[in-house]
C-alpha cells in the first residue's frame, strides 16, 4: 500500500496570508497540533501550533513567520511503512504527500496509518496470537510457516522485534486459529521458546476486566 492509497483530502490547508487566528481554530476544530501551509498547489510548510501559540499579535499572517526547521512530506509512490517511521521519528500528526512534481496532493493522518497496519496485520480477522522467543540467528520463516502448516494453521501476518537489551528476537504470529495447543506443542517439540499465546477470549476477559475497573473508578 503506498502514501497516495491513504491521503486524507479532509484536512484542511494554510494560506500564507491566513492569520495565525485562523491556523489556531481550525487546529482546534480539526484536533490537529499541526497543519500543512501551502500556495498554488504547492507545499510550504508544516505549521506548528506552538509556534502560533508562541507570537505577540495572533493575528499576524502565516507568511510572516519564519519556518526554517524541517518541511516533513512524503512522495506519493512511497510506502506506507515509510510514513510509520516518519510519524514516529519526527512525532507528527499529519504528514503531507507531494507528487512527483512537487505538488500538494494531501495528508497521512494517523487514523489513516492504524487502518492500514491493521489491514496488514490481520487485527480485524478472527483468530489467536502466538510469540516466539528466539536468537536471530535461528529465525527461519519458511520452517516457521512450514510448522503451521503441518497444523493446518493459516498465518495471517508476521512480525518481528528486536530486544535492544538482549538482541534476541520475538516473532509475532497472527494465526487464523483459537485453539492454539497443538501448534504450542510442535514449536515446543522443535526447540522453539514460547514467549506468550493470546486468544480472543482472552482479550475480551482483559476488555471486561479492565471496563469493570473503570465503572468501580467512576463510581467512587
Amino acid at each position: 500500500m503506498l502514501a497516495r492509497d491513504l491521503i486524507s483530502t479532509v484536512v484542511p490547508v494554510l494560506h500564507p496570508l491566513d492569520p495565525g487566528s485562523r491556523a489556531l481554530r481550525l487546529m482546534n476544530e480539526y484536533h490537529l497540533p499541526q497543519l500543512p501551509l501551502v500556495l498554488e498547489n504547492k507545499y510550504l510548510a508544516l505549521v506548528e501550533e506552538d509556534d502560533i501559540l508562541d507570537l505577540e499579535d495572533p493575528e499576524i499572517s502565516l507568511e510572516n513567520m519564519e519556518y526554517n526547521g524541517p518541511k516533513p512530506a512524503i512522495a506519493e509512490n512511497a510506502h506506507f511503512y515509510d510514513a510509520v517511521r516518519a510519524f514516529h521519528e519526527l512525532k507528527l500528526s499529519v504528514l503531507p504527500v507531494i507528487s512527483l512534481e512537487k505538488e500538494y496532493l494531501g495528508v497521512l493522518t494517523k487514523d489513516s496509518l492504524l487502518a492500514a497496519l491493521a489491514q496488514y496485520n490481520g487485527v480485524k480477522e478472527h483468530g489467536g496470537v502466538l510469540a516466539l522467543d528466539l536468537d536471530p540467528r535461528d529465525y527461519s520463516l519458511s520452517e516457521i510457516a512450514r510448522i503451521a502448516e503441518s497444523n493446518d494453521v493459516t498465518l495471517l501476518s508476521v512480525n518481528t522485534i528486536t530486544n535492544p537489551v538482549s538482541g534476541r528476537l520475538e516473532v509475532l504470529l497472527k494465526t487464523n486459529r483459537q485453539e492454539l495447543h497443538g501448534l504450542v506443542a510442535t514449536f515446543e517439540r522443535f526447540n522453539y521458546v514460547i514467549k506468550y499465546t493470546i486468544t480472543e477470549e482472552q482479550e475480551e476477559d482483559l476488555l471486561k476486566k479492565n471496563y469493570d475497573l473503570l465503572m468501580n473508578y467512576i463510581s467512587m
